[in-house]
């Protein structure tokens, strides 16, 4: 009888998206009925074969296929994941294995290197989630430590002469921080530029086209401008060469001051043109803090500064849409944008001092006031005094 009613219990628990497997895996079957798979009701057997009607081991084991070798696991995912009929309803595209194929990690398995990433490095095993899921290992802000599972690993990289610092250097970066400490998910993570399925390092000439899937402006001005003809011809990557790979530091017009001396020499035209646009934007970047400093100052009085600080933010945004000009190395284009974010400054800074001007003598104007107002009472006061003194004699 208890062991009926284990069974039964047992049996009572078999879901779909488990079957009777769970009756000897159940922790597996945790896993995998919280999975993206196990909420379609995608079955244990679908990979592993077997019988997933089976309560007993020999029945449930017939025509089983057991653990995937790792090589073998993208084909099998691929079984499905390839099949577009299956994919449609999902809206999941059916590509993603021939992708994957002509990756790093691809090529190096058909070369018959299982050591290289497979789908379950990256997706998981039994516990596989949606990419919008912040549980997942492939969430945005997720994917540099799933990558970083192999690609800090020295003793890993060291056998295919790759640095394993990328993570490290990335957690610190503009695009690092802004993903991992403040949840920007529009900062690009190791997929928006290496690639998801195909993933593959960017060549020298690619560069510039990955990074300028963000920084169109940028990207722009650099095709007009004539460092790209000078890199092609030097084989040097376009935007890497200046900001680095994964360590890329923010954009600043300090940039200017440190960057070109790489390439040259002190007192060259290069150089002058760098200086001077470094001076155009340190300028127009030193005027919008004083007018910034000027509003503040304003507004602990409090006087109404709103309208300024909008005005400002226009001042700033000017200012920040030079530096990408900067990559044109055409001065004027630069100087255009500089100025008007120097001449909203200084209109904001001129309207405030004639605010506080004004304030001022409304102040001095009061002070005038209220001396008169008490020398009148005083006088008055006196001049009572002596009246009442004369009646008195």
């Amino acid at each position: 009888m208890i062991a009926a009613a284990t069974l039964l219990a047992a049996t009572l628990a078999v879901t779909p998206a488990s079957g009777a497997c769970a009756l000897c895996h159940p922790d597996v079957r945790v896993e995998h009925e919280r999975s993206a798979h196990g909420a379609e009701n995608v079955s244990c057997v679908a990979c592993h074969g077997g019988d997933a009607a089976g309560v007993s081991v020999e029945a449930g084991h017939r025509g089983m296929r057991g653990v995937p070798r790792r090589r073998d696991i993208p084909a099998l995912c691929a079984a499905c994941h390839s099949d577009i009929s299956r994919m449609r309803p999902y809206n999941l595209p059916a590509d993603q294995y021939a992708l994957y194929q002509t990756s790093q990690h691809g090529r190096q398995l058909a070369k018959g290197d299982d050591r290289v990433a497979v789908c379950t490095d990256c997706h998981g095993v039994h516990d596989i989630r949606r990419p919008e899921d912040p549980a997942s290992r492939v969430f945005p802000r997720n994917i540099p430590s799933t990558c970083a599972a192999c690609h800090a690993d020295q003793e890993r990289m060291r056998r295919y002469g790759i640095d394993a610092h990328a993570y490290e250097a990335y957690a610190v970066s503009v695009h690092g921080r802004a993903l991992l400490e403040q949840g920007n998910g529009s900062a690009p993570d190791c997929a928006r530029c290496h690639g998801a399925h195909g993933a593959t390092p960017p060549g020298v000439g690619d560069v510039d086209k990955v990074c300028g899937q963000c920084h169109e402006s940028a990207r722009s001005a650099f095709l007009q401008g004539p460092h790209k003809s000078g890199m092609d011809a030097a084989g040097l990557p376009e935007c890497a060469s200046c900001h680095q790979h994964h360590d890329i530091q923010p954009a600043t017009g300090e940039l200017l001051d440190t960057v070109c001396l790489n390439c040259h020499a002190a007192g060259s035209g290069p150089l002058e043109v760098a200086t001077s646009m470094q001076s155009l934007y340190g300028t127009a970047s030193d005027e919008i803090d004083l007018a910034v400093a000027l509003v503040d100052r304003a507004s602990s009085i409090p006087l109404y500064v709103e309208d300024y600080r909008a005005r400002l933010a226009e001042a700033r945004t000017a200012l920040v849409e030079s530096l990408p000009m900067t990559h044109s190395l055409d001065v004027s284009r630069v100087r255009r944008l500089t100025d008007r974010a120097r001449s909203i400054a200084g209109e904001v800074e001129m309207e405030v001092n004639a605010k506080l001007a004004e304030r001022w003598w409304r102040r001095v104007g009061l002070l005038v006031f209220w001396f008169y107002l008490l020398l009148t009472v005083a006088i008055l006061v006196r001049f009572r005094h002596r009246a009442a003194a004369e009646a008195h004699r």
